[in-house]
């Protein structure tokens, strides 16, 4: 009976941590992201964006020179995108 209560346990786990995700990504979907103190840059045009403009999500975040693949409206195309931190702002 022990390992039962252990599945069940761990069912009403995940089951909570998925909710809880849903709701985050709804709130953030609405809210059109949450990134302070940070900007997205593509590395061809050098056009920035707010990162949270953008869409991004940045939570305690200290990764410096992280780079993703985006769109860019500048260029207009498939880029290299750098996030990095906002210049005029310090959080």
């Amino acid at each position: 009976m022990g390992w039962q209560l252990t599945i069940e346990m761990m069912f009403g786990l995940t089951a909570g941590l998925v909710l809880f995700f849903v709701i985050i990504m709804l709130v953030v979907k609405a809210t059109g992201g949450y990134a302070p103190g940070w900007q997205i840059r593509c590395t061809k045009c050098g056009r920035t964006r707010d990162a949270g403009k953008a869409g991004l999500v940045r939570l305690k975040a200290t990764s410096v020179g992280k780079r993703t693949l985006g769109w860019c409206s500048g260029c207009g195309g498939l880029r290299i995108i750098a996030i990095e931190r906002d210049g005029s702002s310090r959080v």
